[in-house]
């Protein structure tokens, strides 16, 4: 059989538990309801009402979502699905309809409340030759794209017309039926002989045909037994009961609910499944575009995005943000003499470092390529980015990397931080690259050490924060950020 995927997934235990639980009430309340099931009763059209609309609802929704299986799976065999479901919604109302004579006032219909028992052989017979087309089938023809909609307007425009034909030929009696309901409500022999049984032979079938070919794999076909299961009871009672409105007749439509709701269940269990599964999958995608893999903190790419945030978040408030670029010294010698896989668990001790060292939960470690770490820091001025710097800096000097034969290795890093009050988008730019100065300055005084932009800078960024205090138009009219790209 084929596999569907995230849309058809097998039940757990406790599923398969709740099935057979059900299937064993089922069984055995039909059982008992035999005993008692010819006791006559009186007609409630109240009870009519409610069980109609509950029919039908429930069979019109499994028939949309089962179509909707059919679009994403492209199978004959959802397809099928959906117009068994489809057939009791659009008989079911009608049959509820003559049952109350509901439809006397309109001078057209002719047919009387004794001919909604045709309407009904031809919804349970109907239904289990649907379904059981459907697992004969059994997921092996996938439709191409281009003809599943083609096949769809073949297949239930097919339907739609037979059905029509069908009602039409009952309401307005184009043929004389043979009567299957006496004026005292009982049942004819053709009925109880000829009719029923037929019907609880497909219904059989189509049960023995479900398990067989669906063999309780997925949750769609398990509930689907339990469907068929309910809809042979139900016809089973109901021609045992041999009146209208006894007791076992009113049984048999509570049998009928079950049936119509059974996959609706099973729909409704599918798709919450899938909604699990798809936020899941969307947290994994997310994990996997956001962070780096070999050191587990975040990548670049997601660097980049919360520094275009963090940018943002510090133009609007006027508070400084800091960014400290770290950079492993010698690690290209360290890696030729030690290997890329010690070179790898070098990167990790690094990393990890980093990740002890980040406290608050708006900072931000990431790989920034290679060899290169950047920690961001909102909301931080200089000084306690410098003071973590050499905190993280004395970490990774002094950690030792143990080696699985018991080998210990050392490392130590160079540390560039900056720190601004953004004035415009682009001073991500220029965080980024004073930050980078600073780490080329660290590198170039003898490596393992911090060091901050020269005091010139310092000097032209505080006399730009002087100006914009003073004039807040000379921020909006865009001067700012040349005169910074300028210096």
């Amino acid at each position: 059989m084929q596999k569907y995927s995230l849309l058809s997934s097998a039940p757990h235990r406790l599923q398969y538990g709740i099935l057979a639980v059900l299937s064993l009430s089922i069984l055995a309340g039909s059982i008992w309801v035999l005993q008692i099931a010819q006791t006559p009763s009186i007609p409630s059209y109240g009870f009519l009402g409610v069980y109609g609309t509950s029919v039908f609802i429930f069979e019109l929704i499994s028939a949309i979502l089962l179509f909707a299986h059919y679009r994403q799976t492209k199978l004959l065999t959802f397809a099928l699905l959906s117009m068994a479901y489809l057939w009791v919604a659009l008989l079911a109302p009608f049959q509820i309809f003559l049952l109350t004579d509901s439809l006397g006032q309109f001078s057209l219909v002719t047919a009387s409340n004794g001919d909604a028992a045709w309407l009904w052989i031809a919804w349970h017979i109907g239904f289990p030759v649907l379904v059981a087309a459907a697992m004969l089938v059994n997921g092996d023809y996938s439709l191409k794209v281009r003809r599943v909609w083609l096949w769809a307007a073949g297949l239930f425009g097919t339907q739609i017309a037979v059905a029509t034909l069908l009602l039409l030929a009952t309401l307005l009696s184009w043929f004389a039926l043979p009567t299957l309901i006496s004026p005292s409500r009982d049942f004819s022999d053709s009925l109880s002989l000829v009719y029923g049984p037929l019907v609880m032979f497909s219904c059989a079938l189509a049960l023995t045909i479900v398990v067989v070919k669906g063999k309780f794999e997925n949750v769609i076909y398990s509930w689907l037994a339990v469907a068929m299961l309910a809809m042979l009871c139900e016809s089973v009672v109901v021609i045992y009961s041999g009146s209208r409105f006894s007791y076992g007749w009113y049984a048999a439509r509570v049998l009928n609910i079950i049936s119509s709701a059974a996959v609706v269940v099973s729909l409704l269990i599918e798709n919450i499944k899938l909604q699990y599964k798809v936020v899941e999958q969307n947290s994994t995608l997310k994990r996997m575009a956001t962070m780096d893999e070999l050191s587990g903190l975040a990548n670049r790419r997601e660097l980049d995005e919360r520094l275009k945030a963090e940018i943002q978040r510090a133009m609007r408030e006027r508070t400084p943000i800091s960014l400290i670029l770290a950079d492993v010294d010698r690690f290209k010698k360290f890696n030729d003499n030690h290997g890329h896989l010690v070179g790898d668990l070098c990167l990790k001790h690094v990393a990890s470092c980093l990740q002890r060292n980040i406290l608050r939960h708006t900072d931000l470690a990431a790989r920034y390529g290679g060899e290169e770490f950047a920690i961001l820091l909102p909301n931080t001025h200089e000084e306690d980015a410098a003071d973590l710097a050499e905190h993280v800096r004395k970490t990774i000097a002094y950690s030792p990397i143990v080696m699985d034969n018991g080998k210990i290795l050392s490392v130590t890093a160079s540390f560039g931080v900056a720190t601004l009050i953004p004035n415009a988008a682009s001073d991500a730019t220029e965080l980024l690259r004073t930050a980078d100065s600073a780490l080329y300055h660290a590198k170039e005084s003898g490596r393992n050490c911090v060091q901050r932009p020269p005091q010139s800078w310092h000097s032209h960024r505080d006399e730009l924060e002087q100006k914009i205090s003073a004039n807040a138009r000379y921020l909006r009219s865009g001067t700012a950020v040349k005169s910074i790209k300028a210096g």
